[in-house]
């Protein structure tokens, strides 16, 4: 087993949890290189997050592994749908999509407090993120933060742009506006963990979460994350959500295995 019950706990409760040594230390300078061959050759569905004239670059990129041989090595052969595997209690985990997260030194630009699920065409409860750092992260650079236990709510918010541009389609979601968490929430309740390189955070879709700016004169935060689903997900392309790279080619109410989104890890117990 890779996870502790006492880190299966904390996720349970909290909706997101810090592991660290659950990676082999080669894929903290395999993906840094891999960052770098993505930013200087971005695909179609990256995006310049960044807005202010007095910000440095805030980058983000999706679906690499579909087109980047890295980034595919990461997800088939890395440890991360094992992990997923154990924490949500699945007996098959597909990669929904990956998404790099650069903060350059001086970054202005917050990532806006929001949920993932709603982004999503999906519906289920096995749903989760891990996202592995590549630099030393603190709330300083830009390190996530995570109001502890809203996945537990039953709130759904309404998804906003992180550039400010476009996606007018959100307001076709239905849903709540978010709130200023910042007024709202005490700061007990806002958890943001200090990250090493190769550690690694696991959150749940529905959990609230972004980050400030990256204040650092000198630290990058690179963070690659990597969507992962369980045995109870199904598509559900509703209105107000984010387009996918590609049809799938599914029906409402299927089960993901798809092209697209395949099946990386599969508990072969299962299968007898």
């Amino acid at each position: 087993m890779i996870l502790s019950n006492k880190e299966k706990q904390i996720y349970a409760l909290d909706g997101v949890v810090k592991v660290s040594d659950a990676f082999d230390p080669k894929w903290v300078e395999f993906l840094r290189n891999a960052t770098e061959d993505n930013m200087n050759n971005p695909g179609e569905m990256a995006e310049e997050y960044a807005k202010a004239e007095n910000s440095t670059r805030f980058f983000g990129d999706q679906y690499i592994w579909t087109r980047n041989n890295d980034f595919k090595k990461f997800v088939f052969e890395s440890e991360a749908a094992k992990i997923a595997a154990e924490l949500m209690g699945s007996s098959k985990i597909n990669m929904f999509f990956d998404h790099l997260l650069v903060k350059e030194p001086g970054s202005v630009e917050p990532t806006p407090w929001h949920q993932d699920g709603p982004y999503w065409k999906i519906k289920g409860e096995q749903i989760c993120s891990i996202w592995f750092a590549m630099d030393d992260v603190s709330e300083e650079n830009g390190g996530v933060r995570y109001v502890k236990g809203s996945h537990r709510t039953g709130i759904r918010y309404r998804p906003q742009s992180f550039s400010g541009k476009g996606h007018a389609e959100y307001g076709e979601a239905g849903l709540e506006v978010m709130p200023d968490i910042d007024q709202t929430v005490p700061e007990d309740q806002i958890i943001c963990y200090d990250l090493k390189p190769g550690d690694c955070l696991i959150h749940h879709a529905n959990i609230i979460h972004g980050a400030r700016g990256n204040k650092s004169a000198a630290t990058r935060r690179r963070g690659y994350a990597t969507r992962w689903t369980g045995d109870d997900v199904v598509w559900d392309p509703r209105k107000g959500t984010t387009e996918v790279l590609k049809d799938p080619g599914l029906k409402p109410g299927d089960p993901l295995d798809s092209d697209l989104f395949p099946v990386v890890w599969r508990n072969k117990s299962s299968d007898c």
